[in-house]
């Protein structure tokens, strides 16, 4: 599995990236519950899931390519 480790400030440069086939894994909180939100490589929220490995696996299922941020 990749594991890129990006600073806050660096998520706004890789929404710039443009590549449809990315989608960026991203820890949250909803409702003050851990959450792993997926988002497109244009920053679009996918789906979120209480669940790190099911939100790599919606994404690789999903024809994306899931890259960790944190």
């Amino acid at each position: 599995m990749d594991k890129i480790i990006f600073k806050e400030e660096d998520w706004e440069q890789m929404l710039n990236w443009h590549d449809e086939k990315v989608a960026f894994i991203k820890p949250d909180v909803c409702d003050g519950r851990k959450v792993w939100t997926i988002y497109g490589a244009d920053g679009t929220k996918l789906a979120a899931t209480d669940n790190r490995d099911f939100a790599f696996l919606m994404a690789r299922q999903n024809d994306l390519e899931p890259k960790s941020v944190h």
